[in-house]
């Protein structure tokens, strides 16, 4: 079994990428990192670190351990950008969800610090597969679970020590980007030459302001690399800090759009197609047990637009001379469907 040493040194030599460890650790020397997490495990989880499972880099880092003791765990290092009280907000959120029966992770304590930041500390259950949410098979239960989460989180306000405004990340209406989801983007130095993406991202953007639908908590990263299953059912559910508050069209359009995403599974990552789009839709309607409004689709409807062009926006960041876009881009299908997706 590799040390944690040799994943940490590993990830920085396949994509490297100091800045979430320098802005967790204050270094990206593995050693200092590794001592970092040793440190953490001895004095805050109470037992050395025996083994390390797994360990990936993105904002954060996301480590699997066996500690001494015989305890399984994640922690989840996160940069100090969502607040303290948030974080402790969704613990609670997850408190509830599992008392209701619903598969999402274990917290094993509130957050707390690790580094410069901030950690989750949750049961690591690895149990069952993940699968290609291009077949309905997956589809279906993908739809029917956010539908199910929603229904359990439409009044968040009942859940106790829950304010639902520490879940409002919605941008002002005069900014059309908020900080892209990783620092490899950087749309500020890329603005040359986007200017027709951020003119349709601009018009969804004032539909999602003004738009139709209620305001509930949902995860906003729901695609199936974060869903284990065990034989047909939805064993597991992860990434509970993309909980937010939005509005509901918002959240089906969005989890619409990425559902499909999974890296890890070769062939399978690839964006849904519209009819699959539609069809997930169609599947969340069916669960929730009524069709969306017109105002409430025309929501949905700019929901999907505007992940489009966040894609299409990312794709431009990594290479904003491009004169065409290869068949499946984000750009590519943006320009496809610039005329029908605000319809």
């Amino acid at each position: 079994m590799p040390t944690l040493y040799n994943f940490v040194d590993a990830e920085l030599k396949r994509w490297h990428n100091p800045y979430p460890l320098r802005s967790l650790f204050g270094s990206d020397d593995p050693g200092t990192v590794v001592t970092t997490i040793e440190t953490f495990c001895r004095n805050a989880l109470g037992s050395p670190l025996h083994e390390t499972i797994f360990y990936e880099v993105s904002q954060g880092i996301v480590v699997g351990l066996s500690l001494a003791d015989g305890r399984h765990v994640v922690i989840k290092g996160l940069i100090e950008e969502r607040p303290l009280a948030y974080l402790r907000a969704v613990v609670r959120v997850q408190c509830y969800l599992l008392a209701q029966g619903f598969p999402c992770t274990r917290p094993l304590y509130d957050p707390l610090p690790l580094g410069r930041g901030l950690a989750l500390v949750e049961v690591l259950d690895a149990s069952g597969e993940f699968h290609d949410a291009h077949d309905p098979r997956w589809r279906r239960p993908l739809a029917e679970h956010l539908a199910w989460l929603i229904k359990l989180l439409r009044h968040p306000e009942k859940i106790a020590g829950i304010t639902p405004d520490l879940f409002d990340f919605r941008l002002p209406s005069d900014a059309l980007w908020g900080k892209p989801h990783s620092n490899i983007f950087n749309f500020v130095a890329t603005t040359q030459g986007a200017e027709w993406i951020d003119e349709i991202a601009r018009k969804a953007k004032s539909i999602l302001d003004s738009g139709a639908g209620d305001l509930v908590l949902g995860h906003t990263d729901w695609s199936t690399k974060h869903v284990r299953y065990i034989g047909d059912k939805v064993h597991i559910i992860y990434d509970w800090d993309s909980l937010a508050l939005n509005k509901e069209p918002a959240i089906v359009g969005s989890a619409a759009m990425y559902y499909t995403y999974i890296p890890f599974l070769p062939d399978a990552s690839g964006s849904p197609t519209r009819e699959e789009i539609l069809a997930f839709i169609a599947d969340y309607e069916t669960a929730r047990g009524k069709a969306f409004s017109q105002k409430e689709r025309l929501t949905l409807n700019a929901a999907i637009t505007y992940s489009y062009a966040y894609s299409a926006r990312c794709e431009h960041s990594l290479s904003p001379h491009d004169a065409s876009f290869p068949e499946g881009s984000n750009r590519a299908l943006l320009t496809h469907y610039r005329d029908t997706l605000l319809l």
